[in-house]
């Protein structure tokens, strides 16, 4: 049996249910080695899907773990600067959980990072809130040093790039607008790649994901019927593509709505429109052939998981209303996988262009398992002093 190509150790940060790791682990040029998340349901479907290599936690409590790592994998939550939103950035905890992302940069030192998020981060508190993730991203370890100039140790540095891509172009049936910020470490001498579009004019949709290859009733996750006889009957008047504003005024089934997603349906023939983690009634997202909501195995599908990726929600549950919006959340905050594949093999290639060695199945599985004393640490600049005392261990 040939023995497995080399890959490159990655860390993944605020992981939810694992929708970037999976994407970065179907490019084959990836292995996830260590991640974390403290939702517990999301680190359920990780563990059953990846591998029991996630920790359950608070990251902002949680030391960095003394694991190999060439690319880090980030996901910070995204609400705090989304415009649709209120758009409070880093007035609240979770908008600054960016810091954490530095802390870990500083530390690991990786050969690069991926952090993924919503175009409204470019705009969030007049554009301070972007000024100052950006600086963290370039120099984690003065930003994470609060020390005098002369006291601080000799930190990492990383040129970034910053591009807003609609997840359709990627091959995502869907339209997801999201800044994704790349990095890689300065002294490396290469530049982060422009991230590839190459769907950008033939777009997956709606009928190629939903239509094509039906999904069977017993499908994981495939929850229908759960609609009042109301929604039924309101959808019935919508068409595909459409959505409340098609009911007139003064009919008995028409609703105000402050969002075009208020019982929109989805197009045959066109990607998706985003499909979102949360929200009130009128906002699930709604089928174009039968008059009901979506299930979170058809937003799966929209998003780019495999149908045997199953969505863990728990038994202790009365009703599977009560599992639905368990399994919605992670569906909707995750990343699509393809879109991760293709960002992470883009990222690979100017890896391995400036010859930063990708690590085999052996060392990949042992920080897997946390032998560390079983690795060896690539001989390249910037590898951490922490990885080199690792390996005498």
């Amino acid at each position: 049996m040939a023995p497995r190509p080399k890959r490159y150790a990655a860390v993944s940060l605020f992981s939810g249910c694992g929708g970037m790791d999976l994407g970065a682990e179907r490019s084959d040029r990836a292995r996830v080695v260590w991640a974390i998340d403290n939702e517990h349901w999301a680190v359920e479907t990780y563990r059953r899907n990846l591998g029991k290599h996630i920790v359950e936690g608070d990251i902002t409590e949680t030391p960095v773990p003394d694991v190999p790592c060439d690319i880090l994998l980030a996901g910070p939550p995204c609400q705090d600067y989304s415009t649709l939103w209120n758009h409070d950035g880093l007035i609240t905890a979770r908008g600054n959980l960016f810091r954490q992302v530095a802390r870990y940069l500083d530390a690991l030192q990786p050969a690069a990072f991926v952090l993924e998020n919503v175009p409204g981060l470019l705009s969030a508190n007049r554009g301070v809130a972007w000024t100052l993730v950006r600086h963290a991203l370039k120099s984690p370890s003065s930003f994470v040093d609060n020390r005098p100039r002369r006291g601080r140790r000799r930190g990492v540095h990383y040129d970034i790039s910053a591009q807003v891509v609609d997840m359709a172009d990627l091959g995502v049936p869907q339209h997801r607008e999201r800044l994704i910020v790349l990095g890689v470490r300065r002294d490396l001498g290469v530049r982060p790649p422009i991230i590839p579009t190459p769907f950008q004019g033939f777009p997956r949709t709606v009928g190629d994901v939903l239509d094509a290859h039906p999904l069977p009733e017993d499908a994981p996750n495939h929850e229908r019927g759960m609609d009042s006889p109301d929604v039924v009957e309101r959808l019935k008047l919508i068409p595909p593509g459409s959505n409340f504003e098609v009911i007139p005024a003064g009919h008995p089934l028409a609703v105000k709505g402050l969002i075009s997603h208020v019982y929109r349906r989805l197009d045959p023939e066109k990607p998706s429109y985003t499909v979102i983690a949360g929200g009130g009634g009128g906002t699930h997202g709604y089928h174009h052939i039968e008059p009901r909501r979506l299930s979170n195995r058809e937003k799966a599908r929209l998003q780019g998981f495999p149908d045997d990726f199953v969505f863990e929600f728990g038994t202790d549950l009365r009703d599977r209303r009560s599992a639905y919006p368990r399994v919605r959340r992670q569906v909707g905050n995750a990343v699509p996988p393809p879109a991760a594949e293709l960002i992470v093999s883009a990222l690979a290639d100017v890896l391995q262009d400036a010859g930063v060695p990708a690590r085999t199945g052996g060392e990949l599985l042992a920080a897997r398992r946390g032998q560390r004393s079983l690795l060896t640490v690539p001989n390249f600049p910037g590898t951490s002093s922490r990885e080199q005392r690792a390996v005498g261990q």
